[in-house]
């Protein structure tokens, strides 16, 4: 058995189930990890694991294999007694004292994907040392499968030391104890919920019943390895049915979670899609405005620049990271962070965890609504008339390797002439090229590191303006065919 080189990308390994996920790759890593787990861990302790999966296919049978793997190299297993979402996993590490957490998923990818995300032992997204020397070692397994078979598959090996664990009641609690239950108690308006069938489901609506709501509804609560063929990531078009839920049975706000629960996004009371700029926008302003709080704030390079203005007006030190969330968990380590976030979703903004989690956020908006007694447009619109209004959009273009090699090389050697011409004056080259124009609006043009896929992402002050961004995103693209 020979796998394909496995590269972890900005969170975890990803593949397309029976394609590039396959058994035998999740043998490889998980050896790879105990590898790195019996360098790293003291020889006389026992080094642990906790072990989560979430509603995709076969996730449940992924994760056992990977347990089985990790008992026979006599690494200790809490494996999880049910579907729980990645934030979970991240506080069982915690509540286990763990060395790391293993979360079968791939997140908000299509339904033909899974992947394999490692939590550092603070509770976190693995950070880069820490994925830099799995990737050694899985690299090295996968060049010497015969030396480790005897750990890869089931023989003589001792395989007993994987215990079913509870995670969520802790969890439960832990979250429950982040909002001031005064201000949530009993709330009134209508609440949608949606899931997209991912592993949030039934235990966010089963949390927010503590607090006797008057009127709150769940949808896609059933599992559904296909997500109703949407891709489970609250965007656009995959949120349709429940705008049309949402504007049906009159509700003021649609809480809308990705795959594995870590990201979020909302509705307003119109139907219209509140994104996680938007949001990071709103509970920033709130801490910084109403709770007086201070402190760093982070936001990856892709975010929008209405946190550099909102920071600005507060006196918040803001520090730019590149795109995801481990970076952001790393500044959240050092301590004095009261907000950090990226723009796809991953919010963070207190708690005992450097960890994005839709439903905690889900949690923290649901209390400034009820704090401020405003609907999530009112705020948004007060947000707009003292800060200025910005539209965001992101479009994903397929592109091949050597075109995409290309593009890298055209992007190296200046600012394209096609956005000069247009008014680009600077560029900021974290993780990407982020051109700024006279205006202040910006287009970022960033070719992923694990995917034949080149990301746009725009900014300005109208539909028109990101238009017309999107429009010369797409000519620079298209001059290096």
């Amino acid at each position: 058995m020979k796998e394909t080189a496995i590269k972890f990308g900005t969170d975890g390994w990803r593949g397309i189930i029976a394609d590039e996920f396959t058994f035998d790759g999740v043998r490889i890593v998980t050896q790879g990890v105990s590898n790195y787990l019996r360098k790293k861990v003291k020889k006389e302790a026992e080094p642990c694991v906790v072990l989560g999966y979430d509603t995709r296919f076969l996730s449940d049978k992924f994760a056992g294999v990977s347990a089985e793997v990790f008992a026979r190299n006599g690494i200790r297993v809490y494996f999880s007694d049910r579907i729980i979402t990645s934030p979970i996993l991240s506080h069982a590490v915690l509540e286990k004292k763990a060395d790391l957490g293993i979360m079968i998923t791939a997140s908000h990818n299509p339904y033909y994907y899974n992947g394999y995300k490692i939590k550092g032992p603070f509770g976190g997204s693995a950070t880069m040392d820490i994925i830099s020397e799995v990737e050694k070692e899985v690299s090295e397994v996968s060049e010497n499968v015969e030396r480790y078979r005897e750990f890869l598959y089931p023989g003589s090996k001792k395989d007993d030391t994987v215990k079913k664990a509870d995670f969520l009641s802790s969890y439960r609690q832990n979250i429950l104890g982040q909002v001031d239950r005064e201000i949530v108690e009993g709330f009134n308006f209508g609440l949608l919920l949606e899931p997209m069938y991912g592993a949030a489901q039934g235990m966010f609506k089963d949390i927010l019943e503590t607090f006797n709501p008057m009127n709150l509804f769940e949808m896609h609560s059933i599992l559904n390895p296909g997500f109703g063929g949407i891709n489970p990531e609250p965007i656009g078009d995959n949120l349709a049915e429940a705008k049309r839920t949402l504007r049906e049975k009159k509700y003021k706000m649609a809480i809308c979670l990705d795959g594995d629960g870590d990201r979020i996004a909302a509705l307003g009371e119109e139907g219209n899609y509140i994104s996680s700029h938007h949001l990071y926008a709103i509970v920033l302003w709130y801490l910084a405005s109403i709770k007086k709080m201070k402190g760093k704030v982070i936001k990856s390079v892709n975010l929008s620049s209405i946190v550099d203005k909102i920071c600005a007006r507060y006196d918040l030190e803001l520090i730019t990271t590149p795109v995801g969330f481990k970076y952001i968990a790393e500044q959240i380590i050092k301590g004095g962070v009261i907000m950090g976030g990226e723009e796809s979703g991953g919010l963070w903004a207190g708690g005992n965890l450097p960890e994005r989690d839709g439903m905690l956020m889900g949690l923290r908006l649901l209390e400034i609504v009820c704090s401020t007694e405003k609907t999530i447009n009112r705020i948004l619109e007060e947000i707009y008339n003292e800060f200025g209004y910005f539209v965001f959009n992101r479009i994903d273009y397929k592109i091949g390797p050597e075109q995409k090699a290309n593009l890298k090389s055209l992007l190296e050697r200046g600012i394209p002439d096609i956005l000069k011409k247009a008014g680009a004056g600077k560029v900021i080259t974290i993780d990407g090229y982020k051109y700024i124009m006279e205006d202040n609006s910006w287009i970022m043009i960033r070719p992923s590191g694990t995917e034949s896929v080149v990301r746009v992402y725009t900014e300005g002050e109208s539909d028109k303006k990101i238009k017309h961004l999107q429009e010369l995103g797409k000519e620079v693209i298209d001059s290096v065919f």
